[in-house]
């Protein structure tokens, strides 16, 4: 802990001494300083695919130096973690701190690793006072035009220390190419161009570097026209570990026995599951393992003179010997008989130094209880009521008489496991394309909104699974946390144990607080907007003009300012997504206006792109193929090889374009539906006819005219600007023929769930067999909710 820093200061002479008032008044500051709004996006999944629809609904839940109703705009764009490259973008309307949207992923996006990240328009010294990442996995429903893969050889050169990498490429039915193909392949700060053998092979040497912080060797692949990559994370020959000692309640105290807690991780900061002999100078006093998050505890009581130190038990790790902290002379030791408590703080503590202290309860943002207490006795044990105190993560600091920090432990407050939410469906196991009838009753809250997604349940990635309740009360709190093997972290008690013990208060320290002052409180506000203008002859207006702007069934009139200057957030300029919006002047001189667009989400865009790092921890493997990031066989529709087809009338049914779809973004699929989401981009697909009925939603609709592609001319001007949210499509499939390969087979947001009654809902599975995950989470009038339940489905007998 950071506070073992603070106390050997205080050895070496170093004496802050706080006021109580100060320690208050400071903590004021620091929250100031620090305050930053809780901000959750529930993504339906982390694993998608090209030509996909992502679904996504905002929650703000806790507000900082922003009011909830600031918040007027979400913005989505979606980030490539191999260069940094924005892929898509899109702005979305907030209000009372809830935004709901979707995104198309495109059909050309590259496998590979990717983070959304989602932000609103309120900035804070030039930073998104809310934010938030989620990090995703692309796969591809397209079989790649040759087979590639990536093997680490068994007979490495131990005397170099190289790691020999087999590269081996195939046509798809594993027939050598006609010729070799060119090889791009990067490893560290290493980077080489090259071409495979006539047989399609290449060993690729590759020198082992230090520090290396990214192990995975990148390569890309490129055939005439036809591009694959692929990477490959190497194991490390003498992989050094990061071994960290966290005595409980901050210091060793000689003659005073205590727990202390320790964590092992890797160079890449996986966790090392290992086990250690302790040694007492040169003695093994007892032997100590961690778990599977790389955390382990263990009792010591140390004595005048001794050195401890640990050896690992583990012939992948380097440095395998460590020392812990030195004992202090005198000090306190305090032990938890757990960190996750519900409404009493129970606590022993044991003394060779001072008797009178201050118990101080805070969160290092606000102090909730000051307990002056007496020892008395060298050992007390101690129960702390915590009427006072919200739930959530919490830090008992113990002070001595001139509030110095002696001993400090966190702990989770107010801690409750029960179920929020009851979810129940009418059975466990469905055939292909049936109905469900999914039922929800809240358990407690009198009013909930919730977002629910049930999908596919191969496309959650574990590493990559976010909760509302993990990420209110821990991950927005701490930093990485360990991944869970199974289920979320706020539900898993023993980890929840595991962790607090190790991880301290990262984001405060005492030596944050102590140098905190007024001047740190003042920071500078501002929103992020989509601004317009429009000059003629290419100077400034001196009187407003009136703009129209279309991009579905309406024309819509704007007035600029006097000098021709507008906002695209009104309600008169923000379309339904997927819509693009067109904006033109209608006047006789209309070819001497011209539009111009400054849009300060993308430069935000460029901005976190830039500056943002993204922590993937990654685990080694000896072999990967380039077929590994495509969806299998049963997970996809038979995909029609991609035409371009010249633009035509075609009988009166519509104009068929590559990509189908109208000025508006409106199409048709070859089934007759609008905008069916099984089917964007698809070849097949025509533009839909004013006055002709479509299905959408299961329901048959006249389509009106969109006007969008009428009259087009160069003083006209496409944008995609501000969107509410589409609706998710729903199907019976009661057309036999057509394909129904949805990982996503229901998604609902806003709604409104109340413990009066029970909510049924009801939607169909699709032609994708296996395990299927119901997601329900959201926020409640006094907490955040989540609850997850299964399903399976099988082949129709």
């Amino acid at each position: 802990m950071r506070l073992i820093l603070f106390l050997s200061l205080l050895c070496l002479g170093f004496r802050p001494v706080f006021a109580q008032d100060s320690i208050e008044q400071k903590m004021d500051w620091l929250a100031k300083t620090k305050s930053a709004s809780n901000f959750f996006v529930h993504f339906d999944k982390n694993v998608y695919t090209n030509n996909e629809i992502v679904y996504f609904t905002g929650y703000l839940i806790k507000e900082g130096k922003r009011k909830v109703n600031n918040h007027q705009l979400m913005s989505v764009c979606l980030i490539r973690d191999l260069d940094s490259t924005i892929i898509i973008q899109d702005k979305f309307v907030m209000g009372k701190g809830l935004s709901f949207g979707s995104i198309t992923l495109p059909d050309s996006i590259l496998t590979g690793n990717y983070h959304f990240i989602a932000y609103t328009d309120q900035v804070i010294n030039g930073t998104p006072s809310a934010i938030f990442n989620q990090p995703i996995t692309i796969k591809t429903n397209i079989d790649p035009a040759f087979k590639a893969s990536l093997k680490v050889l068994d007979d490495t050169n131990e005397i170099s220390k190289n790691h020999q990498v087999l590269l081996a490429v195939t046509t798809k039915d594993n027939r050598f190419l006609p010729k070799p193909i060119q090889i791009n392949y990067k490893y560290g700060n290493l980077s080489k161009k090259t071409k495979t053998d006539p047989s399609g092979q290449l060993l690729i040497s590759l020198p082992e570097q230090s520090n290396l912080t990214d192990p995975s060797l990148y390569v890309k692949l490129k055939n005439d026209k036809d591009s694959s990559y692929l990477n490959l994370t190497l194991p490390l020959k003498q992989n050094k570990a990061s071994v960290k000692f966290y005595p409980e309640g901050g210091n060793l105290v000689l003659g005073l026995s205590s727990n202390i807690g320790w964590e092992v991780k890797d160079q890449q900061k996986m966790p090392v599951a290992v086990k250690a002999f302790l040694y007492e100078n040169n003695e093994v006093i007892d032997t100590v393992e961690t778990s599977s998050y790389g955390i382990g505890k263990f009792l010591l009581l140390p004595k005048r003179e001794s050195i401890y130190s640990i050896k690992l038990i583990h012939s992948g790790l380097a440095d395998s010997i460590y020392y812990l902290p030195k004992a202090i002379e005198k000090g306190f030791v305090l032990n938890l008989k757990s960190a996750i408590v519900k409404d009493t703080l129970s606590l022993s503590i044991k003394s060779t130094g001072t008797k009178n202290l201050n118990f101080l309860l805070h969160n290092f943002r606000q102090i909730f209880s000051s307990i002056p207490f007496d020892m008395e006795t060298n050992r007390r044990m101690i129960k702390i009521p915590l009427d006072e105190v919200p739930k959530g993560l919490m830090t008992l600091t113990i002070l001595d008489s001139l509030n110095r920090p002696l001993a400090e432990r966190m702990f989770f407050a107010h801690y409750s496991n029960e179920e929020k939410i009851i979810t129940s469906t009418d059975k466990q196991i469905y055939n292909q394309r049936e109905k469900v009838n999914l039922k929800l009753k809240l358990n407690s809250d009198t009013i909930s909104i919730v977002s629910i997604a049930c999908i596919q349940d191969n496309r959650l990635e574990t590493k990559k699974i976010n909760d509302i309740e993990s990420y209110t009360y821990l991950t927005s709190e701490l930093n990485a946390l360990p991944v869970v093997l199974k289920g979320t972290p706020y539900k898993d008690v023993n980890y929840l144990e595991q962790v607090l013990l190790v991880k301290g208060w990262r984001k405060y320290t005492w030596q944050d607080l102590q140098a905190t002052t007024a001047n740190d409180t003042i920071y500078k506000k501002d929103s992020l907007q989509m601004l317009g203008s429009i000059t003629k002859s290419k100077k400034e207006l001196i009187k407003p003009v009136t703009i129209g702007a279309f991009g579905d069934n309406k024309i819509r009139l704007i007035n600029t300012s006097d000098k021709g200057k507008f906002n695209f957030n009104v309600d008169d300029l923000i379309l339904e997504q997927g819509k693009k919006s067109l904006l033109f002047i209608n006047d006789k001189n209309k070819f001497d206006y011209k539009f111009q667009i400054n849009d300060q989400f993308l430069k935000m865009d460029e901005k976190l792109s830039r500056s943002l790092v993204f922590d993937n921890p990654v685990l080694p493997s000896t072999i990967v193929n380039n077929a590994e990031l495509v969806l299998k066989g049963n997970e996809k529709a038979i995909r029609l090889k991609e035409v371009v087809i010249k633009g035509r009338k075609d009988n009166g049914i519509g104009y068929r374009g590559a990509s189908g779809s109208n000025a508006c973004g409106d199409y048709v699929c070859r089934y007759n539906i609008l905008n069916c989401r099984n089917h964007p981009g698809d070849p097949e697909n025509t533009q839909p006819v004013a006055g002709r009925s479509y299905m959408t939603n299961g329901i048959s609709m006249i389509y009106q005219e969109c006007r969008a592609g009428l009259g087009v001319d160069e003083n006209f001007l496409k944008f995609n600007g501000i969107h509410q949210p589409k609706e998710f499509y729903f199907s019976d499939y009661k057309d036999p023929q057509e394909p129904a390969f949805f990982s996503t087979i229901y998604w609902n947001y806003g709604m409104v769930l109340s413990n009066k009654k029970e909510t049924e809902l009801s939607f169909y599975t699709s032609d994708i067999t296996g395990k299927f995950r119901i997601i329900v989470q959201g926020v409640t009038n006094k907490d955040v909710i989540y609850d997850e339940h299964f399903l399976e489905v099988k082949t129709n007998k």
